[in-house]
C-alpha cells in the first residue's frame, strides 16, 4: 500500500570521525546547524557502493517513488539504521550526482556513492536495539519493484540490496507540511548533548560480520547472534545499572553459536568423509568421539554417519590437539579437500580455544560460577568471536570453509 518509502542500513564501524557516535549523529547535527541559519538548508545522505560486482540500482524507480508521493501530497521517508538506532529523513530528491559537495559529510570523500538522497529534515526515532527491531518489523516489502516479498526488516534479512523501496504499516507521518518548523530543530530526548556524550566510547553492536559472510551462516546461528546482540544491548541497562545475568546469557549464546558453527562445518565434514568408520557415544547431552569400538558395548555407541548429536567445544578441540586420534586414519588426511579450513582450525582456532580459555568460560557460564570474571573479560569473548578490532573467529571459519579469498574481496 502506498506511499512507498526508502530503507537503508549503514555500518557504524566505517565512521572516520570518532567525535561522533555514528555518521548519522554527525549528519543530524550538521543539518541542524545549517537549519539554524537558513531554514531552507538541506544535506545529502549517500549510499556507498560496497562492491563493483553488485547489481546497479535503478535510479528511475526511486525518483518515481518521490514523484508519486508528491502527487499524493505525502512525504517520502528515508529510514536509516545501524540496527541499534533508527533515523528517519524527509526526502526531497534522489540523485546520481550532487551539485553542492559542501552539503554532505566529509565521510563520503573519495568513496564511490551510487545514489544520493536530498534530505530536508532528519530525526532519531529509536536509540535502543529492542525498540529499533520493533519499529523495523513495521517496515516491509510488497511492491512492484521487486519479485519477492519481505514481511519485515531484520538485521541481515535475505535478498537485501540497499537502498530498498519499502512500505510502512504504521503509516506514521514524521514531518509536518512544507513551511512548518523542521523536526531537526526541535529538542529530541533520545539524543545526548553534543560533544563527549556522542564519542564512540562503547561497543558497536552490529555489522562486525560482513553481510556476505552472515548470509553463509546456518539459520540457527543467524537468529542466535541477533538474540545475543539484543541481550548485550539490554545488559547495558538504564541509568548506568547493568544486568549481569543478561551479559552472561549473551556471552554464552555467542559461545553456543561457535559450537553450532563448528558442528555444521568441522563435524559435518568428518561425517561425510569417515562417518561409516568413526564411532561416537549416544543418549547423552553431548556425544563423544571414540578412539575405537573394540571392547566396548556397542549398544551405547553409534556410527557418526547415523548420529545427529552435537559435539561440544571440548570434543572438537581434542581432535584439533590430536590429529592421529583415530587409529585407522589421520584427520590431516580427512581434511585434505578442505585444507585452508583445517589449517585455520589446527593452527589458529586451536590456540584461541586454549589461550582465551573459551571452553572453561563456557563451563563457568553454564554452571553460573562466572561472577568473579570481570565484565571486560566477558565482552572480550564477543570481540574475539565476532571480530571487533580483528578478523573474528566466525569470519575466519566461514571464509576458510567456503575458501573465500578475502584479499580479492578487499580488492573488490
Amino acid at each position: 500500500m502506498k506511499p512507498y518509502h526508502f530503507y537503508v542500513a549503514f555500518n557504524p564501524l566505517f565512521n572516520e570521525d570518532q567525535t561522533w557516535k555514528t555518521q548519522a549523529h554527525e549528519f543530524y547535527y550538521r543539518l541542524k546547524e545549517k537549519k539554524l541559519s537558513d531554514v531552507s538548508s538541506h544535506m545529502y545522505w549517500g549510499k556507498i557502493q560496497i562492491s563493483q560486482y553488485t547489481e546497479p540500482l535503478n535510479l528511475s524507480h526511486f525518483q518515481k517513488v518521490v514523484e508519486e508521493n508528491n502527487e499524493m501530497q505525502m512525504n517520502t521517508h528515508l529510514y536509516v539504521t545501524d540496527y541499534q538506532h533508527l533515523w528517519v529523513g524527509k526526502v526531497e530528491e534522489v540523485l546520481q550526482e550532487i551539485p553542492d559537495q559542501q552539503n554532505t559529510l566529509a565521510f563520503y570523500k573519495d568513496k564511490k556513492v551510487e545514489m544520493w538522497f536530498k534530505i530536508s529534515d532528519f530525526n532519531l526515532i529509536s536509540h535502543s536495539a529492542q525498540q529499533t527491531l520493533k519499529l523495523l518489523s513495521e517496515i516491509h516489502v510488497d511492491n512492484e519493484y521487486y519479485d519477492f516479498k519481505l514481511k519485515e526488516m531484520t538485521p541481515f534479512a535475505s535478498a537485501i540490496r540497499f537502498p530498498m523501496i519499502v512500505q510502512d504499516r504504521s503509516r506514521e507521518r514524521f514531518f509536518g507540511k512544507h513551511g512548518e518548523r523542521p523536526m531537526v530543530l526541535e529538542e529530541n530526548p533520545l539524543l545526548a548533548s553534543q560533544g563527549d556524550g556522542l564519542k564512540l566510547n562503547h561497543y558497536i553492536k552490529s555489522f562486525v560480520i560482513p553481510e556476505e559472510n552472515f548470509k553463509l551462516l546456518p539459520e540457527i546461528v543467524k537468529s542466535q547472534l541477533t538474540h545475543a546482540e539484543i541481550l548485550l544491548v539490554e545488559a547495558q541497562g538504564v541509568s548506568g545499572k547493568k544486568d549481569r545475568l543478561k551479559l552472561e546469557q549473551a556471552i554464552l549464546t555467542y559461545l553456543r553459536c561457535l559450537e553450532i558453527l563448528l558442528n555444521e562445518t568441522f563435524v559435518v565434514h568428518l561425517r561425510q568423509e569417515e562417518g561409516h568408520r568413526i564411532w561416537v557415544t549416544k543418549d547423552a547431552p553431548y556425544a563423544k568421539f571414540m578412539r575405537s569400538a573394540l571392547d566396548k558395548d556397542k549398544k551405547s555407541l553409534v556410527r557418526l554417519k547415523e548420529s545427529k548429536d552435537y559435539f561440544n567445544l571440548s570434543q572438537i578441540k581434542m581432535l584439533l590437539d590430536t590429529p592421529s586420534f583415530f587409529p585407522h586414519t589421520s584427520i590431516d588426511y580427512i581434511f585434505q579437500k578442505r585444507k585452508s579450513f583445517w589449517e585455520y582450525c589446527r593452527l589458529e582456532l586451536r590456540s584461541t580455544l586454549k589461550n582465551e580459555s573459551l571452553i572453561d568460560l563456557r563451563t563457568h557460564l553454564l554452571n553460573h560460577t562466572a561472577q568473579k570474571i570481570h565484565d571486560r573479560e566477558l565482552l572480550l569473548v564477543r570481540n574475539i568471536l565476532l571480530g571487533v578490532g580483528g578478523r573474528g573467529v566466525f569470519n575466519e571459519i566461514i571464509e576458510s570453509w567456503y575458501q573465500i579469498d578475502r584479499h580479492n574481496k578487499k580488492a573488490a
